[in-house]
């Protein structure tokens, strides 16, 4: 009898660890899943994934940026996955680097992560990772665009997960001016719009070749998918179909007196609409969709909740209740029907509209509708519309006009990053100034 014990023990745990099929009895492992990945500076989750590299000729303390960065991943698998990451140096453009003293396999590698448990009342993941940098197995020397993505040993040619940050070399300084404007809206709404100008001063000693500095993008925070870009590659405009709008550029000036990188007629956009997940009575740890209390509906400009510059808020959400709520966004257009495809957008899938948040139209209700998991944070998002390419399933001609209106009280922030064609190693593009501000302050919050 105790012998039958073990052998029913023995089984028992095989099929947990494998996932045994009970009635074919077939080996089939369970794959880890990435559910959501995050990298944030390491003071604060709502400081952005900047890294600041100091060296020798660094002579420019930036007023934005960490000495360390956190990456934070959920994942769904029966056991601490056995995943490492990798990192990747790239182009202003975000095309990796084929350069191998860029990408280090063994230098830009780590597997030092450290784990912890889902609540036990969780259903869509099972572990949180997270990993600091620097540390002991990783170091940076270049400064640059980078990608951190993750691999499972068991399968290292499919990356799980990626994530986007900076890493600045401060050699040159800056200054952020923005001026209002207008633009030619499709729709009915306000045309507010800011021209803004990137003014980039470098001392004697920085030894900065003038052509060489070549680009200036701008991001609004936490929106590292969205590049405004002003650049003298103007052949090279990687974000040609992003965005509905067109935008002018100039630069002008010399570095030593201010070479300046203007953009003109981004739109205001409005401010960011608010998802408050902590309320466990509205939104409850349970398995069937939970709704908000009201529908979303198209706004004309004005917003009443501040929000946090596009962040995601979990300082506030104890640990037992951790968890991600399967929830239903349901936008009511009043009798509106866009010709564009409608997606829901933000710190809850990193500003990515992409077709998993894609909204689907009731005709019946005449409603929006879109379930999706979302971490049990504090989010700030927007109803985007846009146009998927069927030749490669790219989402083109991005905006946020239409559901959203258009205010400049908004008061996103930017940052800018400053780019130039460092002619060592066989060159590459290294980040060597970085600024950051709003139409309200040059200066960041």
């Amino acid at each position: 009898m105790r012998l039958l014990f073990k052998v029913i023990f023995l089984f028992y745990s095989v099929n947990l660890l494998f996932g045994f099929d009970s009635d074919t009895l077939s080996r089939v492992p369970r794959k880890p899943i990435v559910r959501f990945i995050r990298i944030f500076g390491e003071k604060s989750e709502q400081n952005p994934p900047i890294l600041i590299l100091r060296t020798s000729n660094s002579g420019i303390n930036p007023e934005i940026g960490d000495a360390h960065l956190v990456v934070e991943f959920d994942v769904d698998s029966r056991v601490p996955p056995n995943l490492y990451a990798r990192f990747f140096h790239c182009s202003y453009d975000w095309n990796e680097d084929e350069n191998i003293f860029l990408n280090d396999i063994t230098a830009h590698r780590t597997s030092n992560i450290f784990w912890e448990s889902a609540p036990i009342n969780s259903k869509y993941y099972s572990f949180r990772g997270r990993i600091t940098i620097p540390n002991e197995q990783v170091k940076f020397s270049f400064a640059g665009n980078w990608k951190i993505k993750l691999f499972d040993y068991e399968n290292p040619d499919l990356p799980l997960a990626e994530a986007r940050f900076f890493i600045v070399s401060p050699l040159v300084d800056g200054k952020m001016t923005f001026y209002s404007d207008f633009y030619k809206p499709e729709k009915n709404v306000t045309a507010s719009a800011f021209d803004v100008e990137v003014s980039v001063f470098s001392s004697k000693t920085s030894n900065i070749i003038e052509n060489n500095l070549h680009s200036v993008i701008l991001y609004r925070n936490h929106r590292w998918s969205e590049p405004f870009v002003i650049s003298q590659f103007t052949f090279n405009a990687f974000n040609n179909n992003l965005f509905r709008y067109k935008f002018e550029t100039q630069i002008y000036g010399f570095v030593s007196m201010g070479k300046v990188f203007r953009i003109d007629g981004i739109p205001a956009e409005n401010g960011y609409r608010v998802l408050n997940l902590s309320d466990l009575a509205l939104y409850p740890s349970i398995s069937s969709v939970v709704r908000m209390p009201l529908s979303d509906i198209r706004r004309r400009g004005s917003y009443i909740e501040s929000h946090d510059d596009g962040a995601m808020i979990t300082t506030f959400i104890t640990p037992n209740y951790d968890d991600y709520v399967y929830m239903e966004f349901i936008l009511d257009p009043e009798g509106w029907k866009t010709d564009n495809d409608v997606f829901v957008v933000g710190s809850f899938n990193n500003w990515e509209p992409t077709r998993d948040w894609q909204m689907y139209y009731d005709d019946k209700n005449r409603l929006y509708r879109l379930r999706q998991w979302v971490r049990r944070a504090r989010h700030n998002y927007l109803y985007a519309t846009a146009r998927v390419n069927s030749d490669n399933s790219t989402i083109e001609k991005i905006a946020f006009d239409e559901f959203e209106g258009n205010t400049v009280t908004s008061g996103h922030t930017f940052i800018a990053f400053v780019y130039y064609r460092n002619t060592g190693y066989g060159g590459y593009d290294e980040i060597v100034g970085v600024v950051a501000g709003s139409y309200f302050s040059s200066t960041f919050r």
